[in-house]
């Protein structure tokens, strides 16, 4: 496996030590679409999609997603966290085996699921404070206020209760504007509200989709030229491009996204991030 650029207590200890700034906000890269974003010290801090466990492996030994590098924190480390968002019910981004280990030791941490998934809620989550979040309603997790918006992987798709899928967050927080799609591809309807929605940080997968991969059940996403456009469609003022970095079968090389923001969109800010990096994002 890879070599990571921090992770376990160095990171965790990186994590609790940073003091962020009015009109600011810090993020950490924790591979694949997750991403622990903590505003001002009564604001708290959260995750988004913990994939921290080695579970698609170990459950299927024969799965081809296998991690390219080791969970950066154990599940338990996350203890003190105020809220875990997950945007669908794909093991890498709602894996069961990381929300309960955490919602063992944890009681002030709430999950927020889709609500078409709260059936999983009797796997192990009974004890556990539960958001089952729906599109376009809105809800706050301390100083994090939260907006689900759907997304379109890579239909826009609803339960019987009319519930999405698959969702993406709109989040505020200390005077930033965050939008984390989730898995998703692009459509009007979602121009049209990252647009009003205004984010200055736009977390975006990259990774894509073709017919090989979509003949073994994988579903697209993003490609790197339609982030890229799509970014500077809607007026993000810094594109973090995610989804392609944790397993080797469904990635994409981020140097063609900064290839083609270089030709195509040289004044378009970017950040590239390692797992286990801090990024400080201050207006």
């Amino acid at each position: 496996m890879q070599k990571l650029y921090r992770s376990g207590e160095p990171l965790l200890n990186e994590v609790y030590q940073t003091q962020v700034p009015t009109n600011a906000v810090a993020f950490w890269n924790l591979g694949q679409s997750g991403i622990l974003l903590k505003g001002k010290l009564d604001d708290g801090w959260i995750c988004i999609d913990p994939y921290l466990t080695s579970s698609i492996e170990e459950t299927n030994p024969q799965s081809e997603f296998k991690r390219a590098f080791s969970p950066l924190l154990k599940p338990a480390m996350l203890k003190d966290i105020d809220g875990i968002l997950v945007t669908h019910e794909h093991d890498d981004h709602l894996d069961l085996a990381t929300i309960k280990e955490l919602a063992q030791v944890s009681t002030d941490t709430t999950f927020i699921l889709p609500a078409p998934s709260e059936p999983l809620i009797g796997h192990g989550l009974s004890n556990a404070e539960i958001h089952l979040a729906k599109a376009n309603q809105a809800f706050s997790v301390k100083g994090f206020n939260i907006s689900p918006v759907p997304a379109a992987h890579t239909t826009y798709e609803v339960d019987e209760k009319n519930d999405h899928l698959y969702l993406g967050y709109f989040i505020e927080v200390n005077g930033i504007r965050i939008y984390h799609s989730g898995d998703t591809v692009i459509t009007p309807l979602l121009i049209e509200k990252v647009k009003a929605f205004k984010p200055d940080v736009a977390f975006l997968p990259i990774n894509g989709g073709d017919f090989f991969r979509t003949s073994r059940g994988i579903i697209g996403n993003m490609s790197f030229r339609e982030a890229a456009d799509f970014s500077v469609a809607v007026g993000v003022d810094l594109v973090v491009p995610i989804h392609f970095d944790m397993f080797p079968t469904n990635r994409e090389n981020p140097a063609y996204f900064v290839d083609y923001l270089f030709h195509q969109y040289p004044a378009q800010k970017f950040h590239m991030m390692v797992p286990g990096e801090r990024f400080i994002y201050h207006k």
